[in-house]
């Protein structure tokens, strides 16, 4: 039985991609996820009224300097920062690149899709929540229309991969549920 070497410039590659990628542990709730949850919270906040509630979740999504992925009517952080004005929320200050987020409402067997840029060998990370449990699916596909990733499990969901090259994917969000859905997706 022969063993095959590694080329050193292989190995080198493989190193740096891998160091490129910071380390979570184990138990840690992903960015992405922890801000897919703040935005259920905000939601689950601004129904209740409860301002305290409302005003640590806009702390935590402008902390993460994520945008709207894309100008709608939907974008509902406008009105949780009024919502929480008072409440010692600091100012968004914003930034042009980093994660994003988008917003909507699904009919039941509704779905939506649209696309997003990843960058080659930078990890991707795309969380869905929905405040009051809806049951949402996720799938992520490439340009060849392959699926990188699905959740169908109705709990909303994750996907992580790194991709091989620069390129735009297809993210859809599908209600899966008897009733409206109304979800938070995060992409980063």
């Amino acid at each position: 039985m022969s063993r095959q070497m590694i080329s050193p410039r292989i190995a080198a590659l493989v190193a740096l991609a891998c160091a490129a990628l910071p380390a979570v542990a184990a138990d840690a709730p992903l960015p992405a996820v922890r801000l897919a949850k703040a935005m259920a919270a905000a939601a689950d906040a601004e129904e209740s009224g409860d301002k305290l509630a409302l005003a640590r979740a806009v702390r935590i999504i402008d902390a993460s300097g994520s945008h709207a992925l894309d100008a709608s009517e939907h974008d509902p952080l406008p009105s949780w920062r009024s919502g929480a004005a008072g409440s010692g929320t600091p100012p968004y200050r914003g930034r042009p690149l980093g994660p994003g987020y988008r917003s909507g409402k699904l009919d039941p067997g509704g779905h939506e899709s649209f696309s997003q840029l990843f960058l080659s060998g930078t990890g991707a990370t795309i969380a869905l929540s929905a405040p009051t449990g809806d049951r949402l699916g996720l799938r992520v596909l490439d340009p060849q229309a392959k699926p990188i990733c699905e959740d169908g499990t109705g709990r909303g969901g994750m996907c992580r991969w790194v991709p091989l090259f620069t390129q735009r994917y297809t993210i859809e969000v599908m209600n899966i549920g008897k009733g409206d859905a109304r979800y938070f997706l995060v992409v980063q």
